[in-house]
């Protein structure tokens, strides 16, 4: 079980620095500098970008999961 959890971290932390890097530039562009600099704008980003990030590595712990077993 704990292969999985360091698994699943791994997993989580790479997968949200790759939507990090592939989204800010859109995000940032569609708000303006002034909006950006507003915490809420900001917030916002980062829960959605760690949501996606928990159902992506959730997805593939669970196909790794049943191919292991």
């Amino acid at each position: 079980m704990k292969p999985l959890i360091v698994l699943f971290i791994v997993c989580f932390i790479i997968t949200t620095i790759i939507l990090y890097r592939v989204s800010i530039n859109y995000f940032k562009e569609t708000t303006s500098n002034k909006m950006w600099k507003i915490w809420g704008i900001r917030s916002s980003f980062w829960e959605g970008l760690i949501i996606i990030s928990f159902a992506i590595s959730s997805v593939v712990i669970l196909i790794t999961k049943t191919i292991l077993i």
